[in-house]
């Protein structure tokens, strides 16, 4: 599970990067909106493995993006 941040502007831009670069790889992904709608929280759900392609493109498209922690799901 890896959290990130960025402007409310800049959220068609990130799921397109999302998409692109994980697919079939992202479990899921929520957003939910923060700091009074002028920031926009996504907690995405993806496999390890697709995690350092996620994180380069996404600080590539959008520079300004602020990473939060990145955590392991636990087995159900």
């Amino acid at each position: 599970m890896m959290r990130i941040t960025v402007d409310a502007a800049s959220v068609a831009e990130l799921r397109r990067v999302i998409v692109s670069t994980c697919g079939d790889l992202m479990i899921y992904m929520r957003v939910k909106p923060v700091d009074h709608a002028s920031k926009m929280k996504f907690w995405l759900c993806l496999s390890k493995s697709s995690i350092d392609a996620v994180i380069g493109n996404i600080m590539r498209a959008l520079p300004q993006a602020e990473f939060g922690r990145i955590t392991p799901l636990l087995p159900a």
